[in-house]
This record gives structure tokens, C-alpha cells and sequence, in this order.
């Protein structure tokens, strides 16, 4: 499959979830497994496989052997399951090796707490993974030859503190995905003009009403979209929005006056700024500079 009907397919699937996951996304996982030769599979909340489909990227060709020949497609399956739960349970990155000589990772994908899903890279072996296939023999006497173990051979190996590496980078990758919100629920879509005015023009303070009309809602819809999806209210989004930009500012523009950043963030009274500066950092502005 091309890229572009890869591209379709990403999209086309996913427009079963409550989320809307950028097509970056799958450029992403692709140019990871073009550089580290790591498959990345993307899967729902309920572990229906999302993205790449079995034909654009299949998975190693001695998993395949073991899950079409060799009738371990239920296993592997089951196994899957059984790590993703484990994994939701920590909500964090597990990595393991499965039964057939494989090592396996698998992050649950969570955005503003909800789960959207379960990513696994893989397969690849450690420098410490047997050199034989588990399954070696019993290829053999079911269907002759080597031809498990050469597939098992032609699979990736890596050492520890590469694998570390590469896993480390990883977490990376999807903490970038979902800070730049490639990820986000579709509600996002109906509020997404009010957050790019509230951080184009965060010295114009904007009012809940005006926002219901840039988007065609009550303001009411609004306030309850806000904090669905941001976990913030409307209010609370735009302060924070303001703070962030001013603590920025503070450490870039050291020289600048805290009045003249207090203006450029909304706030005409630097005394009042300073209180709700206070409020957020549990210090005034000039100590959060010297910080």
C-alpha cells in the first residue's frame, strides 16, 4: 500500500473513536520503523488493531509463520490482551518478552485522562534472547526445514541499553504527540478557533458570549466543551494560557519590566497581575525570575 492510501486507511478508522488522531501521527510511526526497523501498532481501547493494516506493514515474518502456520494467532491474541491490561493498570510503558522469543512493548495512550488506546512497538530481540526459536522443533517435525528459524534469525536484535534507548526516545515521540495535541478528542474540533484566539490575542481578554458566537453555540455548550475537553473551565483556560506566557517571558526577557509582560499578557494593573501570578506559582514574578 502507498502512503497515501496508508494515509486513508489511518483516518478512515479512526473515525470510529471518540478521538481525532492526525495524520502526523502516522508519518511519525512510519519514519520511527523506517529508521529503527520497529513496527509501532496503534490499538483501540478495547484492543481492536488500529493502525498499520496487516497488508501497508505486516507484522515480522516469524510472528506471521507462528500466528498463520503454526495456529498461534489466539495466543498471541490473548497475550496482547493480558499486557495491555497490565500496562493500563500502571498506566505506564511495559516491556516484556513474549512467548515465542520476542521482545514487546506496549504504552497505554491516555489524553486528559481518558484512554484512547494502546501503542506497541514491535517485534525485536534482545542481545540476550535465545539464539534458537522457541518453536524451532516443533517447525520442523510439522512442517520441515528451518524456515522458522531463519525468520527468526532476520528479525532485529538490539542490546539492552539500546533498547533503552530507543524506548526512551519513544516516550518521547508520544509525549510530543499529545503536547502538540496530535491527539485530542473530537469535541476539540468545535472549540479549537476560541483556543487559537485565546493564544493569538492573549492581551484581549474574550468573553464567554463572544466565544459561543465565533463557534455558533450557547455559551453554556461552550462552558461544558471547555472543561470536557481541556479539563479547565473557560475562565481557568484563558488565566492559565495568560500565566504560562508570562513565566515565559519572565525568564526570556529578563530585562523586560514585569508591567510591560503584564500588559502583553491582558493585565493593565501589575499589583492585581502580580496577586494571580502569586496565586498560580506560589511566588511574585520578580522571584520567579531570579529563580
Amino acid at each position: 500500500m502507498d502512503k497515501s492510501g496508508s494515509m486513508w486507511f489511518f483516518v478512515h478508522m479512526l473515525a470510529t473513536l471518540h478521538h481525532t488522531i492526525s495524520q502526523k501521527v502516522s508519518e511519525i510511526f512510519d519514519l520511527y520503523t523506517e529508521l529503527h526497523d520497529i513496527r509501532i501498532s496503534l490499538f483501540s481501547p478495547e484492543g481492536r488493531l488500529i493502525y498499520p493494516d496487516s497488508v501497508g506493514r505486516p507484522n515480522c515474518h516469524h510472528c506471521t509463520m507462528l500466528r498463520e502456520t503454526l495456529a498461534m494467532d489466539s495466543r498471541c491474541r490473548d497475550l496482547d490482551r493480558e499486557m495491555m491490561q497490565a500496562a493500563l493498570e500502571k498506566r505506564e510503558m511495559v516491556i516484556y518478552t513474549c512467548h515465542a522469543g520476542m521482545t514487546e512493548v506496549v504504552v497505554p495512550l491516555f489524553v486528559e485522562e481518558e484512554l484512547v488506546g494502546f501503542v506497541m512497538p514491535g517485534q525485536f530481540r534482545s542481545q540476550t534472547a535465545p539464539e534458537l526459536s522457541p518453536y524451532s522443533e516443533l517447525w520442523r517435525a510439522v512442517e520441515g526445514g528451518d524456515g522458522l528459524q531463519e525468520a527468526y534469525v532476520e528479525t532485529p536484535v538490539y542490546s539492552e541499553k539500546k533498547i533503552e534507548t530507543l524506548m526512551s526516545m519513544f516516550q518521547l515521540l508520544m509525549e510530543f504527540i499529545i503536547s502538540n495535541q496530535l491527539i485530542h478528542h473530537k469535541d476539540f474540533d468545535l472549540i479549537q478557533p476560541v483556543i487559537e484566539r485565546i493564544e493569538e490575542e492573549p492581551e484581549s481578554e474574550l468573553t464567554l458570549e463572544t466565544a459561543a458566537r465565533m463557534v455558533g453555540r450557547s455559551p453554556s455548550t461552550v462552558s461544558r466543551l471547555f472543561k470536557k475537553v481541556t479539563g479547565r473551565s473557560f475562565k481557568q483556560y484563558q488565566v492559565n494560557y495568560r500565566l504560562e506566557m508570562a513565566a515565559g517571558q519572565l525568564k526570556t526577557k529578563p530585562n523586560c519590566p514585569v508591567a510591560e509582560i503584564a500588559l502583553a499578557v491582558g493585565y493593565d494593573d501589575p499589583l492585581y497581575f502580580s496577586r494571580v501570578f502569586r496565586k498560580q506559582y506560589g511566588c511574585s514574578p520578580s522571584e520567579y525570575r531570579c529563580r
